[in-house]
């Protein structure tokens, strides 16, 4: 296979595009070397990859003669064929700012394009938020929308009868431009947050039409006044060197992919969106959404802040530079004041996850969205081990089908080959012990009561098996969930999945403590024979009495002799024994 890449695809830059059997296209990429990236297709490790790669009928190349001419081409195609296994934003939209132009009498308008023309607000992600933002403030301040010299009319337009402009067609003079600059510098204030003392007019307008039963209009001026709030809000200072920026936090989980970018305008955040990415079939999924979401024609700034490492950083930081016709850099810090943004805009990318995972009501839905199985988790097994330093060890498996115990799967298991305290070694010898009983069918989930090191031994015994069967910890009090490759999760306890997960562990463990208990019951009833002064009848006059022998160690010996009706030096010996358990 390798020899036969080599004969047909050539060692240059390029483009390849990927087809299937009816010749649609799967999948566009670039290459440095289009051979190497060809070949890497063979027997890859994502399981994407794999999926794209089993539906590949035919493979086309275009030869470029750079690497930057390569990555051009592959957005266009990818622009144009919308390739399924390519990243792709459920949204594929541009963001809408406000733009004071720099006419002597400057023009309040809206634009998706972003060039040296004036004053820039935004980018906005509600278009309804934008609406009602640039209708309050043609109404406060009257700022022309038209375009071109107002003073070439001789008659005031719409705008003004309706009094939503004011008029420099006929009203050109010193004193009225002096004060139409005024109203514009009134406007910034306003779109940069200072907006207060005009939500105090709207409310109290707001207040008199609801008192003159014109609820129709209050809630046009209730609308008005949500949107102004949302503007001010969302404007908060992060940096004090003013930069403009755009930050890019991706969340990956199994083959779920999450992304959230912060919109940094002169050292303020002035918005936030967040994005589910579809079908990534690429290895530097990060890399890919910052392509997809530039090739739109959103605004470029000349810096873009990143929470992971880009393969291709410096070939992306030369396309962005030739989109924006400006030197755009590509940071992903580990200190200082970026860094602080990327932990904002890293805490929003987990909080929506989170809440996309509470939306789903059924809880193996969750289960298999939030963990990346292939397949519901219909049968899921849970395990704990439960000792006192080794002694009496016993392990436990509980069965959960459809995210109800099944209890005729239950199995306890007393430790037979580990010595002293091992809790690792414990749960392998139960794994095995499991494991090897074919007549059990194999379950969907494998949920282990612990961390890290206990999932890595469970990951043993079933490697040693050859067994692809899933498997992870949830440890107590932090509700953590742990996974084989090391990385963690901490879903929101709100989460249908996190609670199916914790009566998974719990039941493992109070199965596992109840079993470890009778026996250790029974073994210390046999003790108490060992006492001199107690035989047979005395040790069934002491456990009528205390069931739980632990309990005797907060006995006076007076209480204890009476309520046995034994003799008092007897009654030491037994509290002595128990204390010394």
């Amino acid at each position: 296979m390798p020899s036969l890449i080599d004969d047909i695809f050539p060692e240059n830059p390029g483009v390849y595009i990927m087809r299937d059997k009816n010749n649609n296209v799967l999948y566009v990429g670039k290459a440095k070397v289009l051979q190497n990236r060809i070949r890497s297709y063979i027997n890859p490790d994502n399981p994407r990859i794999r999926d794209m790669v089993s539906q590949v009928e035919d493979v086309d190349y275009i030869v470029t003669s750079s690497e930057i001419e390569a990555l051009v081409l592959e957005n266009n195609l990818i622009k144009q064929y919308r390739p399924p296994y390519n990243v792709r934003l459920k949204d594929d939209k541009t963001y809408p700012y406000i733009l004071i132009t720099k006419d002597k009498y400057p023009i309040l308008t809206v634009t998706r394009r972003i060039e040296d023309k004036g004053e820039y607000f935004g980018p906005y992600t509600s278009t309804q938020a934008l609406r009602a933002v640039i209708h309050v403030i043609r109404k406060r301040f009257k700022i022309r929308s038209c375009t071109g010299d107002p003073t070439r009319f001789k008659n005031a337009c719409l705008n003004y009868h309706l009094g939503l402009c004011s008029a420099p067609c006929i009203n050109d003079s010193l004193t009225f431009h002096k004060s139409y600059m005024q109203d514009i510098k009134e406007a910034v204030k306003v779109l940069n947050g200072d907006s207060k003392e005009i939500i105090n007019d709207l409310k109290e307008e707001m207040f008199h039409m609801a008192g003159e039963l014109d609820f129709e209009k209050a809630a046009v001026l209730r609308d008005q006044i949500i949107a102004l709030k949302k503007t001010a809000e969302k404007q908060y200072v992060v940096s004090t060197k003013k930069i403009d920026a755009d930050v890019f936090a991706i969340f990956t989980l199994k083959s779920n992919y999450s992304a959230v970018v912060l919109f940094i305008r002169r050292g303020v955040l002035i918005g936030l969106e967040d994005f589910e990415i579809e079908n990534p079939g690429e290895e530097d999924v990060l890399g890919a959404f910052v392509t997809a979401f530039y090739r739109n024609g959103n605004y470029i700034p000349p810096l873009v802040v990143v929470n992971q490492e880009i393969k291709d950083k410096k070939l992306l930081e030369e396309w962005l530079n030739s989109r924006s016709q400006r030197r755009v850099d590509i940071k992903y810090p580990r200190k200082g004041e970026l860094k602080k943004l990327l932990d904002i805009a890293e805490k929003n990318v987990l909080e929506r996850f989170n809440q996309k995972i509470v939306s789903i009501e059924d809880p193996l839905i969750s289960l298999k969205e939030v963990l990346g199985l292939s397949k519901l988790p219909e049968t899921i097994e849970g395990y704990d081990i439960s000792n006192i330093r080794g002694m009496t060890a016993v392990g436990s498996m509980v069965v959960f089908k459809n995210g109800k115990p099944y209890k005729n799967g239950y199995r306890k298991f007393r430790i037979k080959t580990v010595e002293g305290p091992n809790d690792y070694a414990m749960l392998q010898e139960v794994l095995w012990r499991r494991l090897d009983n074919g007549d059990l069918e194999l379950p969907d989930l494998i949920l282990i009561d612990g961390g890290l090191g206990q999932v890595g031994a469970a990951r043993e015994v079933l490697a040693s098996k050859g067994l692809d069967i899933p498997v992870i910890g949830l440890a107590k009090r932090e509700e953590v969930i742990w996974f084989p490759e090391g990385n963690s999760l901490r879903l929101s306890r709100r989460s249908e999945a996190l609670r199916l997960l914790q009566k998974v562990r719990d039941e493992a463990h109070r199965f596992a403590v109840k079993y470890h208990h009778q026996l250790r019951e029974k073994e210390l009833q046999s003790s108490l024979l060992d006492i001199p002064g107690v035989g047979k009848e005395r040790t069934k006059k002491i456990l009528l009495s205390y069931p739980d022998l632990s309990t005797i160690k907060d006995i006076p010996v007076e209480e204890l002799a009476k309520s046995c009706r034994i003799p008092k030096n007897v009654a030491e010996e037994v509290k002595k024994w128990v204390e010394n358990l």
